[in-house]
């Protein structure tokens, strides 16, 4: 074993001055690495609490709230992810509150961590000036930025994979019993993180034993690797059933150079969740590709053993994933984070390679101070507009906006009234405190659910309550055609159907419902038909807005012809405005197929012309035979004699 100085030491001096050149003085260091993390800082605080969770943070909040015993066994049948980040939520929930600037303050202090690993990391392995400006990459990494405001174990599973890197390298370096304990004691802490920590720990002990330079270290290497695998063994085995059987048939398998691509966009721009318009992701992804890449022919001249690790670390994982993903899908981009500190380190590596010695021609010296910064202010801008993106553009938000939706239905909700929800999002239930109780329609996706188990529920949903309001949101996975909203557009009469705040919420009535609100006006016409009464949900509207009027009929004699109910809206001359005729409710109760004294709920929607003057209106109804025209005359009523009713009620438009 090595004593007196550090073996790392001389190595780093000497890539200062064969990859870098001059070194940093210490001081110097020291203030840039300060301002470097107070950046990292500022980027990941700034606005932390100020969206609502997304729907993967709200099941964060609420796996960690059940008790203990419950959190673990769901670990073991539902919820394939590790404890480690679980135990820290919940402590520090415990202790902080569970709002959003609370919940996201330990995924801050991580990604703090993460820069500053990176920074070991590349220290390490390429000197000073590499480190600098590996970590001021990942300061500005729109991606690390993303999940260090996000109340995930991805943000910890970087720090942790970055930080056993780092130390593994160093146990490596120095030959030291206690730096290996601790590399397999980061290992096995990134294992309790995250599952696919085993793909950076594989790949790049696998580089560390294989290259010609490993020397001795094979037998720390071997002996942490046995001792992180027995240690995690136990855990394994109790989790093993659910992952074996885990599937996410959400994720589409991609080609390898859409893999590779996806990398490098990740560890520059970052991808558009994380703020990358399409023209960033190019822009970031080219200069990534460029700067890795000239970075990682530098370093395989200089130090092919940290060349060969980096690329292990930082390009193996986002291959394993693809390569999984030919048999079971599992690509994304937060799987593979933890690989970010290595590739921002090869970009870096690569900044510091672009003061090419001599031009080939002419022997002069390029400027490589001015390219360097050159380099790293185009990167520092394409990660910077993508944050503002992250930060301001609400096309970019990571989350929708679930406190204004709970707030609206807590101002708008009626007496009697049920909310359906056909993609049950679990940031909806966190938030949602209101009086009007929340049903999941179907109770489960629709094909394990079945169609049956989902009419039977609707069914008493329609019976049990006046009013539905219902987030219409299928998914393929769910409702993938809309069944439920199919459901209650025949069952139900619909009221107002409006984007608010991104959702789009459809309020219907059901039968009772409507039934409740029917304005009597009854009027008797030929052929057996009766209208028994009527109903306008608004007598006041705007010009390109929707008037709902309901139409109520029933007959005591069976009706052997079928007939078209005509509406009507009359400008204050008389004159027709505009009309809408159909088939009692949209062809669906046709007046040969009604039942005797059953009420008929039919109701027109009827929109009105943008450019519709505005005054007040009103609205006649009727019936008539299709084939000929001829109107069905009234027999009794207030009409008598006539062939339309003239509604008992004045609609205002107004201008729009």
């Amino acid at each position: 074993m090595r004593t007196g100085r550090s073996a790392l030491a001389p190595n780093d001096d000497l890539a200062n001055k064969s990859v870098v050149g001059r070194t940093i003085a210490r001081p110097t260091l020291f203030f840039l690495a300060l301002l470097i993390l107070a950046l990292a800082f500022a980027l990941r605080a700034y606005g932390v609490g100020r969206e609502a969770f997304r729907g993967d943070e709200a099941f964060s909040i609420g796996f960690v709230q059940q008790p203990l015993a419950q959190m673990f066994r769901g670990m073991a049948l539902t919820e394939p992810n590790p404890p480690l980040y679980w135990l820290v939520l919940r402590g520090w929930l415990a202790l902080a509150g569970t709002s959003e600037f609370a919940a996201r303050w330990p995924s801050v202090l991580a990604g703090l961590v993460a820069v500053a690993a990176t920074y070991r990391l590349a220290r390490a392995l390429a000197g000073r000036r590499v480190g600098l400006a590996a970590m001021l990459l990942a300061a500005v990494s729109p991606f690390l930025i993303w999940y260090a405001q996000d109340a995930r174990a991805y943000s910890l599973l970087t720090a942790l994979v970055a930080a056993a890197l780092w130390t593994t390298w160093a146990a490596k370096r120095r030959g030291s019993g206690r730096w290996w304990a601790a590399a397999g004691g980061l290992w096995w802490l990134a294992l309790f993180t995250h599952y696919f920590a085993a793909l950076p720990l594989a790949l790049a002990g696998a580089a560390l034993l294989f290259t010609p330079a490993a020397g001795r270290a094979w037998r720390g290497a071997v002996t942490a690797g046995l001792a992180v695998g027995l240690a995690y063994l136990p855990w394994l085995l109790y989790t093993g059933p659910l992952l074996a059987g885990q599937s996410k048939n959400w994720i589409q398998p991609p080609s390898l150079l859409e893999a590779l691509w996806r990398m490098s966009v990740a560890a520059s721009s970052g991808p558009a969740s994380a703020g990358a318009s399409a023209g960033l992701q190019v822009a970031g992804g080219v200069l990534f590709i460029a700067l890795a890449g000239l970075g990682t022919i530098f370093a395989l001249r200089q130090r092919p053993a940290a060349a060969l690790w980096l690329l292990a670390a930082g390009v193996g994982p986002p291959v394993a994933l693809w390569l999984i993903s030919l048999a079971r899908p599992v690509f994304v981009e937060q799987y593979f984070i933890s690989s970010l500190p290595p590739l921002l380190s090869l970009a870096a590596w690569g900044v510091s390679a672009l003061p090419v010695r001599r031009l080939a021609a002419s022997g002069r010296r390029l400027a490589g101070p001015g390219l360097r910064l050159a380099g790293l202010a185009l990167w520092a801008a394409i990660a910077l507009a993508a944050a503002q993106n992250h930060y301001f553009n609400p096309a970019f938000a990571k989350s929708a906006d679930w406190r204004g939706l709970v707030s609206y239905l807590a101002q708008t909700a009626r007496p009697g009234e049920v909310v359906v929800v056909n993609l049950p999002d679990p940031a909806f239930y966190l938030y949602y405190h209101g009086s009007m109780p929340v049903v999941t329609s179907p109770p489960a996706p629709l094909a394990q659910a079945g169609q049956a188990a989902t009419l039977s529920q609707l069914s008493r949903l329609r019976d049990q309550y006046e009013h539905i309001r219902f987030l219409f949101h299928p998914s393929p996975d769910y409702d993938p055609d809309g069944f439920v909203g199919h459901w209650l557009d025949a069952c139900c009469e619909l009221l107002d159907d409006r984007v608010v705040l991104g959702f789009r919420i459809q309020s219907y009535d059901t039968p009772s419902g409507s039934l409740a609100a029917r304005q009597p006006a009854v009027t008797d016409f030929a052929g057996g038909t009766r209208l028994t009464g009527y109903r306008l949900a608004d007598a006041r509207l705007a010009a390109g807005q929707t008037l709902h009027l309901t139409l109520y009929w029933s007959t005591a004699q069976p009706i052997t012809a079928s007939y078209t109910v005509f509406v009507h809206l009359l400008a204050p001359d008389g004159f027709n405005v505009l009309g809408a005729d159909s088939l009692p409710a949209g062809g669906r109760r046709p007046t040969d197929q009604w039942a005797l004294n059953t009420d008929v709920i039919d109701a027109h929607p009827i929109g009105l012309p943008a450019d519709l003057p505005p005054g007040e209106y009103q609205l006649e109804v009727g019936l008539y035979q299709l084939a000929s025209g001829q109107r069905l005359p009234i027999i009794s009523g207030p009409a008598r004699g006539g062939d339309a009713l003239r509604l008992p009620l004045i609609v205002h438009v107004s201008a729009r």
